[in-house]
């Protein structure tokens, strides 16, 4: 049981602080993937988007898990979807994954005023961050530029702004808070995954700041 947990979570052993620099195609497939979450969000009710993400996430998770037991589909997948992998993909739950199981989470237990929102702080903080923090000198804080945290902040605070004034959300102002840990999450790294803690721990302060 110990065994499947530590699958779960960490693909059968703890990620490392840090992975080599994702590819371009990984970036545009994080946007573009990503931000088709909220963006359905913003059409469909809350019950059908829990039952579509139910459907992927189960999917996901399930193709992760099958894979690390098969070895010659797992050479399969990492063949195929090597330009949207992280390197260390092979043997960890993906990112995408992560990604559906959080915006599944975010949808159950805050509904879709938070979950729209954090999920476009996910699908469009996160590349940005990682585009400018990689590129800027200065101070690292475990191997991340605090400017790339800043373009975190300022492009979800950006697009929160963008889907108050096209009516896709209601304005609230934790909503600027959330963006703001949002980043904070980003740059700390948390366990087990980016795509899994920034949607959980921002909208988990949003809601409690009545979001």
């Amino acid at each position: 049981m110990r065994r499947y947990l530590d699958i779960l979570v960490f693909g059968g052993e703890r990620r490392g602080a840090q992975s080599a620099p994702p590819p371009v195609w990984r970036r545009l497939f994080h946007v573009v993937a990503g931000s088709s979450i909220p963006l359905t969000g913003i059409f469909l009710s809350e019950t059908a988007m829990i039952w579509a993400l139910s459907f992927l996430a189960a999917g996901g998770l399930a193709l992760d898990l099958v894979r690390f037991r098969v070895e010659w589909l797992n050479r399969l997948f990492t063949r195929w979807m090597a330009p949207l992998l992280k390197q260390d993909e092979a043997a960890h739950i993906t990112g995408a994954t992560y990604m559906l199981v959080a915006a599944l989470l975010v949808y159950v237990l805050y509904g879709k005023e938070v979950a729209i929102p954090v999920m476009f702080f996910l699908s469009l903080g996160d590349p940005a961050a990682a585009l400018v923090g990689r590129r800027m000198p200065g101070p690292r804080i475990r191997g991340k530029s605090p400017l790339g945290t800043l373009a975190f902040i300022g492009v979800g605070a950006g697009a929160a702004a963008v889907l108050i004034a096209a009516n896709g959300i209601d304005h609230h102002w934790a909503i600027w808070v959330g963006a703001a840990v949002a980043g904070t999450v980003e740059l700390a790294s948390v366990p087990p995954d980016d795509n899994l803690a920034i949607p959980l721990l921002a909208g988990t302060a949003m809601h409690f700041l009545g979001v």
